[in-house]
């Protein structure tokens, strides 16, 4: 089915409960606007999208409009050839969007940042990962704060692979990510690692699937948020442990700072289990900051907003403290760095 004979989501789907399709799509939920592709930087240099993609998801609508708006694709081979990738993403004019595929055949690295004045922006990833290779990947959401994002992602880790995974979301006024991976072979693992921070009226909703599809596999996902002023973040995640996957080991936590009256936080992570021998966790959490951190830090001189600035900045960096990848982690806390001092 094409964009436009598939109906649009009802907001009791899980997907759709928070953003309804009309609030992320550029014009009109009937529309297929053409969208031009985004400026893409590989390690410094320029380049172009040259192929077309051939696979569009049948059922995903979002899937389905970022294809058909816009079918160009950077395919990107992480191997002995370029182990590690840079990649900037720059977003301008009325609509924008850019669509990458990593074929990960050794172990690398690949570190992208989005930024630009865009009004809209879309994109999307799809990730191979080849038996028996560490893929560190982190992703920064630096884009203006006047720009709609909607952003999927699909993730293959095969047998004895690891997807060390970072993102830092901070850019944009209303964001949607839908961030799906799939564990399809024996001790293949995921390490997923989200901040989010929400300032003025930025609204940033993620929604996470991990789909266990072989026994024997493993993923972490901790997603942290920061909100202030009117600040709205939502994170929904579901964790999916298939039939006959026993021995797999899996866990989500989400965590929430709230940092004034009108700030708001949704976490919801769910479960579906359909082995037994498995171990499964989810959980979370939402609190202000705490009156006696911030009396402590005056009384070291501190002003009451430099002590919540510090504070919200290394609830941030704690999101990161697990990533391996000495450059992955730098890449991402200094990004916290700036944006909190801006």
């Amino acid at each position: 089915m094409s964009y436009l004979e598939l109906p649009i989501p009802s907001r009791s789907e899980h997907l759709w409960r928070y953003t309804p399709w009309s609030k992320v799509h550029p014009t009109q939920v009937d529309a297929m606007p053409e969208i031009n592709s985004a400026n893409v930087l590989l390690n410094g240099e320029l380049v172009d999208a040259k192929t077309n993609i051939t696979e569009i998801s049948k059922t995903d609508i979002s899937r389905a409009f970022l294809v058909e708006s816009n079918s160009k694709i950077h395919n990107i081979t992480i191997d002995d050839s370029n182990a590690n990738s840079e990649i900037q993403v720059i977003s301008e004019g009325e609509m924008n969007s850019c669509h990458f595929h990593f074929e990960v055949k050794n172990s690398g690295s690949i570190r992208v940042r989005l930024s630009g004045e865009s009004n809209w922006f879309g994109i999307s990833i799809t990730g191979n990962l080849h038996g028996n290779v560490n893929l560190s990947f982190a992703i920064v959401n630096d884009l203006s704060e006047n720009t709609t994002m909607l952003r999927c992602e699909d993730w293959d880790i095969a047998r004895d692979s690891t997807l060390e995974y970072g993102e830092l979301s901070m850019g944009g006024s209303r964001i949607k990510s839908d961030i799906r991976t799939y564990l399809k072979g024996t001790n293949s693992t995921l390490m997923q690692n989200i901040a989010v921070n929400c300032r003025d009226s930025r609204i940033d909703d993620h929604h996470i699937e991990i789909h266990h599809l072989s026994g024997h596999s493993n993923s972490s996902l901790s997603v942290k948020s920061a909100c202030s002023d009117k600040g709205h973040a939502i994170g929904t995640g579901l964790l999916v442990i298939e039939e006959n996957c026993d021995q797999s080991d899996a866990g989500q936590v989400f965590k929430n700072l709230l940092l004034s009256e009108k700030a708001r936080a949704e976490a919801i992570p769910e479960l579906e289990v359909l082995s037994d021998d498995v171990s499964a966790a989810h959980g979370a959490a939402s609190s202000s900051v705490d009156p006696e951190q911030i009396h402590y830090m005056m009384a070291r001189g501190f002003s009451k907003d430099d002590a919540q600035t510090e504070i919200v900045e290394g609830f941030l960096i704690s999101s990161f403290a697990k990533i391996k990848n000495e450059h992955t982690k730098a890449f991402l806390i200094d990004a916290i760095s700036t944006n909190i001092d801006e």
